[in-house]
């Protein structure tokens, strides 16, 4: 235990040192030489202390198969992505050598975290108080605390880099120290190569908001957990038939269809898409706190609609959802629409042109809407 403390207090002092004295001094090389040689260090103080203790690892190819299964199939879904939202050059430069140097600045420090935590993971006695300390340690590892206080100089900015950033980080290092106590520090260093990788080599990445970074960086982890336990549990510990059959992961499929269904449903990725009502312009028809389903219109339907319909469009920033009172034509003959809200005393100040309508209400659904009202509120 007193070889498990030493190396929290090494991997403590190097926390100390990365983040709030190297980082403020600058030094140059840091990133690529010295951040990595002092990690080296620990790695070899780390293999020393637990040079006696062995993990029992048993099926370690089918962990490591069904790992590259999942995480191939991420790729392929990842950049599928972009299709849907477009995509992004990535910021790093892609000639040979900064390809070389910055694989070797992000996969050695990768590499060589998870080696220690490998060795705390062999020197720990197996108590899910310790197991939880490695986690969090190793989270602390890979915050960026320099960027921190400037996500969070508001409600909104600190909400979205929660959401997207810590959270998925949490339950990504908890995976990690669950790969390298079933497999080894080959598990989790392959998980982490594969999900840095594209933006180092890649010229383009996908474009993705928060909301579905935020979606993949836990949902992905996950799924490396539901079927590398699979396997360690099936395997290891020699389920029945039966118990095996129950405990088999292809019954968590349409669970993550469900969930990327209702993902994509939210965020816009299909015909029909649900807006919470933050405001009661509209009431009695529906209230603050309902949520209304909006059909996406073509040119064509934009141009007949008719006077009643409830439509959604843009005004600057921001989404209005008001009836059509009445239909007009521009200057130019072009159709625009003037709108009101049911409760409003008076028409809306702007006529709407077809490039800013969205859709048209469906229908609504009374009170789903209330957490983003509470969310739009704290905003």
């Amino acid at each position: 235990m007193t070889k498990l403390i030493l190396l929290y207090g090494l991997l403590i002092g190097y926390l100390i040192l990365n983040d709030f004295i190297f980082s403020a001094i600058d030094l140059p090389y840091y990133n690529a030489i010295i951040n990595p040689l002092i990690l080296l260090a620990i790695v070899g103080v780390g293999f020393y202390f637990s040079r006696d203790t062995q993990l029992r690892i048993a099926e370690k190819n089918n962990k490591l198969q069904s790992l590259l299964i999942v995480l191939f199939v991420y790729i392929i879904g990842y950049f599928a992505l972009g299709f849907i939202f477009g995509f992004q050059r990535t910021p790093y430069s892609k000639d040979i050598l900064s390809i070389i140097s910055n694989i070797w600045t992000f996969g050695s420090v990768i590499v060589f975290q998870e080696i220690i935590r490998n060795s705390m993971i062999k020197l720990q006695n197996k108590s899910i108080v310790n197991f939880v300390l490695i986690t969090i340690v190793f989270i602390l590892l890979n915050v960026n605390f320099n960027s921190v206080m400037d996500n969070f100089e508001s409600f909104k900015d600190g909400f979205t880099y929660v959401s997207s950033i810590i959270i998925p980080l949490v339950v990504a290092q908890a995976i990690m120290t669950y790969l390298s106590y079933v497999g080894g520090f080959i598990l989790p260093i392959i998980y982490r190569l594969f999900v840095l990788l594209p933006e180092l080599v890649m010229p383009i990445i996908p474009d993705l908001d928060w909301f579905v970074t935020a979606i993949v960086g836990v949902v992905l982890p996950m799924t490396v957990f539901v079927y590398i336990n699979y396997v360690h549990v099936k395997k290891v510990e020699r389920l029945s038939r039966r118990a095996s059959k129950n405990y088999n992961p292809i019954v968590y499929i349409p669970v993550f269809i469900i969930i990327a269904l209702l993902a994509g449903f939210v965020i816009g990725l299909f015909k029909y898409q649900p807006i919470a009502v933050l405001s009661g312009s509209m009431s009695p028809t529906f209230n603050r706190g309902d949520a209304v389903v909006v059909r996406k219109l073509n040119e064509y339907e934009k141009q007949n609609l008719e006077k009643g319909d409830i439509i959604q469009y843009t005004s600057g920033s921001k989404y209005v959802v008001h009836r059509i009172v009445e239909i007009t034509n521009d200057e130019y003959g072009n159709i625009q629409y003037i709108t009101k809200g049911d409760h409003n005393n008076t028409r809306d100040t702007m006529p709407v042109s077809l490039d800013q309508i969205v859709g048209k209400v469906s229908f609504s659904i009374p009170y789903i809407g209330y957490p983003s009202v509470w969310l739009s509120g704290a905003l």
